[in-house]
């Protein structure tokens, strides 16, 4: 930035001298130290990440109806776990945090996962002679699992419930008193075999795991036990909330050192209940909440207790966490604002949850820790938080950051997930470049129809003649190459291009007839919109995807 010009009596030449080397130290001492670390995120605090929202246009098919739970990275990539559209838990992950693919085993059903040193574990259901018990599968690449391990001693009544990792070794939490569910339609199960203990396996160094540890969590049928995990230097830190049928909810905080012997502490934990726990670099941290009181029966205080590496095994109350500043959005108290999940990220930790606003309700909200103690509220509206409801994990990955929310203040119906890309210093590009048709390069499908477009707008529309050519002259239907053939050149800026059909081998046909305007419009979650002469032809959605806008026949 230019200096304002002073007029000023002029120094002695050696003064000068003097005074502009020492300004160029001062200048170049953050840039020019040769001892700093040269790791992409040269030492800045979370707090120093810039985020970006990604268009939902430019989100895979997998995030909508796609309700986050746990986002993490390896040394190789992103990963990320949820509940799809069917309800169950889906893995996916991405070297860029742009481009997702499927990454789970092909058999099995996921539930939870940790990573660590470079290794990724999940943990989940596996068919063992008719019945389904817990089984682990690892990795270091979620696109390559291992063969799956059942676990020891599993029985179908073991929910399983967590999975943390660490230098000591990996715990997998389960409770025998499931399946759990909300339903109290589900009579059928409640008349199966159902224990009253959390079920804790240990490995060590990526070794197997032995028979399961019980410590005694009641649990009714319709209340899961809420579990959250440490593990670090200290050892392990297990807590639960188990709640019995007469609504009685027991506070359980359990610790080892090495998964063997499990011991009750510490106190300061026992009364309140913990929502999410993380180790890095910087210490450990794990989240509580308290009810603020009776008369607010869904109002909670959230609280930060941290512990620094290197085997300390004290935890310490953090600093309230800061409620942001007005006129910023989502300003509120404590009591309205909560955390879902925190992370561990080079030079700190990342909370994200949501907050209270009084003219949007609830809104995404963010903050960032240099030690687990102070926190930091990042600007929600500057961000984009506020056009979610709630947010729901961060992670980072050679300098580059995700950040996953869900919902909508803007679009009350909108059910899918949202993105953010961060980077230290600087927003990163999240746009196409070019415009365009850049932004529609590929092939699109449904039932009875593909779209190919290239880079230059050319485009080769086909659909389904239900002419086979085993009987049929041509054109006619050849396997999944449709009979019907169209082409033409696509032209427009922004999320719509229009054209018309140049060539068409079906000119009687009047939805396909030569000369026939057609337009196709980017929507969210990696699909388009066609219509050709006015007439809706429908989504078209990304080759590859199982997306029920496409895979259904068209109306």
């Amino acid at each position: 930035m230019r200096q304002p010009s002073l007029s000023l009596p002029r120094p002695p030449r050696s003064r000068w001298i003097t005074a502009a080397l020492t300004a160029l130290l001062l200048v170049c001492a953050p840039a020019c130290d040769t001892s700093s670390s040269d790791g992409p995120d040269d030492g800045r605090p979370p707090s120093a990440v810039q985020w970006r929202s990604v268009p939902k246009t430019r989100l895979p098919a997998a995030f909508l109806d796609f309700l986050p739970g746990q986002v993490l990275s390896t040394e190789r990539e992103f990963v990320v776990s949820g509940q799809s559209e069917e309800g169950a838990v889906s893995v996916y992950g991405s070297k860029d945090g742009m481009s997702w693919y499927r990454a789970q085993p092909d058999e099995g059903i996921p539930a939870y996962l940790a990573s660590y040193d470079g290794r990724l574990t999940l943990v989940g259901q596996m068919s063992n002679g008719g019945s389904l018990v817990p089984a682990v599968w690892r990795t270091r690449d979620a696109r390559r699992w291992k063969q799956p391990e059942i676990l020891p001693g599993g029985v179908p009544s073991d929910q399983v419930l967590a999975v943390v990792e660490g230098p000591r070794g990996t715990i997998v939490v389960a409770h025998d008193g499931g399946p759990f569910s909300e339903s109290s339609d589900d009579t059928d199960d409640l008349t199966a075999y159902r224990g009253e203990s959390l079920r804790l396996w240990t490995a060590h160094d990526d070794g197997t795991f032995g028979q399961p540890r019980q410590v005694s969590c009641p649990a009714h049928p319709h209340f899961e036990p809420h579990v959250s995990t440490v593990a670090d230097d200290a050892g392990f830190v297990v807590t639960a909330d188990c709640t019995n049928g007469s609504n009685y909810t027991k506070r359980l905080v359990v610790t080892s050192r090495d998964g063997g012997r499990w011991a009750s502490g510490p106190d300061q934990f026992k009364k309140q209940s913990t929502v999410a726990g993380v180790s890095g670099d910087q210490g450990s941290v794990l989240v509580t909440r308290t009810k603020d009181s009776d008369d607010s029966p869904d109002e909670y205080v959230s609280t930060a207790w941290s512990r620094t590496s290197g085997g300390d095994s004290d935890w310490t109350r953090g600093r309230p966490l800061d409620v942001g500043q007005i006129p910023d959005t989502g300003v509120a108290p404590r009591k309205q604002q909560s955390v879902n999940a925190v992370s561990a990220v080079p030079g700190g930790f990342i909370a994200s949850g949501r907050s209270m606003d009084l003219r949007l309700g609830h809104v995404g909200a963010l903050w960032t820790s240099p030690d687990g103690s102070r926190w930091a509220k990042q600007a929600t509206k500057k961000n984009k938080f506020d056009e979610v409801f709630d947010l729901y994990g961060a992670a980072e990955l050679d300098g580059r950051y995700i950040l996953l929310g869900r919902g909508s203040s803007k679009e009350p119906d909108d059910p899918g997930s949202h993105l953010w890309l961060g980077d230290q210093g600087s927003a990163p590009e999240v746009e196409y470049k070019g415009g365009g048709p850049a932004a529609f390069v590929g092939t699109w499908t449904w039932g009875h129809g593909s779209l190919v477009i290239d880079r230059e707008g050319h485009f080769t529309y086909r659909w389904r003649l239900f002419r086979p050519c085993e009987t049929e002259p041509a054109p006619c239907d050849k396997d999944t190459v449709w009979g019907g053939k169209a082409t033409g050149t696509l032209t427009g800026d922004g999320g719509t291009l229009r054209g018309k059909l140049s060539t068409t081998n079906r000119p009687d046909d009047p939805n396909y007839r030569q000369g026939a305007t057609i337009e196709v419009k980017r929507m969210p979650y990696s699909a388009v919109f066609v219509r050709v002469d006015g007439d809706e032809h429908g989504y078209f959605c990304a080759a590859g995807t199982e997306d029920l806008r496409c895979l259904a026949p068209h109306e």
